[in-house]
């Protein structure tokens, strides 16, 4: 006799894939199991924490959420001693939540009451758990040349490795424009790193311009090169590289090749501190006859306020360390300052994260 099918169990029944959680619903009434299916199935409202510092931009994200990312509070203060005073606001309603927090390690004295809420987030019973560090701010210690030397790139990311997991899995991790590539690999498995870039965000103000046709992109040193042309070697600008020579002491920035003469020219990094490596390839690039230079970077550092360095080019060319344009990120705390109404009548425009930010959550 041919044998008959096994009958297919009740719990399975299900006429398509939006059924799953109705097909579910019939086993025990788990409460713990009908909500992860429900957060699998595309429940995508998200929580988004912040740091006081990254607040401005967190609104902004809210803002550009489409209504999916609702911002949640927590309360920062110190005892008497100094060491943080943490309290996270309605712990209980975000459970089996997504979560996010957006963290800015803009200065060594703030990491460590972040850490705390990053580390404590996870355990409160959450579906999901993405931290959000736009700008990796150890990137630039990245490698160990000396004997003795300490890669504090590698230490931090041993530090974001160890988030614990959520009920969902691992978390999650976004950064923009890390300084080398290759630090992506320091990442442990237990965080799913997500390396984004700002440059998408200089294209569309790029193809805005009303000299767009005559603009030409420069990189200050090979690395920058390697980093960035892919993008937009595809949108079709022409190239200048740079490279940096040492005279004696000190090192100087020399055209490698391409042509500026008659171009506004776009340099473009990942990050700026002192501003001396941009200064430099500005003068370069106008010694070769550039018409205007401007300059983008994604990480604004900038310490004791170096932003004044920078004038601005109101039209008159390419004079010496006039740029028409200098397009940065608020990814650090100093694109407030350059931004702020009483601020000298610079060359800086901010390119706001929080579009991109919002559309990495709904991942």
């Amino acid at each position: 006799d041919q044998l008959a099918a096994p009958p297919v169990p009740h719990w399975r029944r299900s006429d398509d894939m939006a059924g799953i959680d109705r097909s579910l619903s019939v086993l025990a009434g788990d409460f713990r199991v009908i909500n992860n299916i429900d957060i699998l199935a595309g429940d995508k409202e998200c929580v988004l924490f912040f740091c006081p510092e990254t607040q401005a931009l967190a609104e902004k994200i809210e803002a550009s959420g489409g209504g999916f990312i609702k911002l949640g509070a927590v309360r920062w203060s110190k005892f008497a001693d100094g060491f943080p005073n943490l309290f996270v606001d309605k712990a209980i309603d975000i459970r089996n939540k997504h979560v996010a927090f957006l963290a800015s390690f803009h200065n060594p004295s703030v990491i460590f009451e972040q850490m705390s809420i990053i580390y404590a987030l996870p355990r409160l019973f959450v579906g999901s758990f993405t931290l959000v560090l736009p700008f990796f701010p150890t990137g630039t210690m990245e490698r160990v040349e000396t004997e003795g030397d300490v890669a504090t790139a590698h230490t931090l990311a041993r530090l974001l490795s160890n988030i614990p997991p959520t009920r969902g899995g691992p978390a999650s991790l976004v950064i923009f424009d890390i300084h080398a590539l290759q630090e992506r690999f320091y990442f442990g498995d237990a965080v799913l790193p997500l390396f984004e870039s700002g440059v998408p965000l200089l294209l569309e103000r790029l193809s805005h311009l009303p000299d767009h046709s005559n603009i030409t992109i420069a990189y200050p040193d090979e690395g920058a090169w390697k980093r960035f042309h892919y993008s937009f070697k595809k949108a079709g600008y022409p190239e200048v590289v740079c490279t940096k020579v040492r005279d004696g002491d000190k090192r100087l920035v020399r055209v490698k090749e391409g042509d500026a003469a008659g171009r506004h020219v776009v340099i473009v990094d990942d990050l700026v501190q002192s501003g001396g490596t941009l200064i430099e390839c500005h003068a370069a690039l106008a010694k070769m006859g550039a018409r205007h230079v401007s300059a983008y970077v994604t990480h604004g550092v900038f310490p004791n306020q170096t932003w004044r360095r920078f004038k601005a080019d109101k039209g008159e060319g390419a004079s010496p360390g006039a740029f028409r344009h200098f397009w940065i990120c608020d990814s650090c705390p100093s694109a407030a300052d350059v931004s702020a109404p009483d601020a000298p009548d610079g060359p800086f425009e901010v390119l706001s994260l929080a579009g991109p930010i919002a559309a990495a959550l709904k991942i």
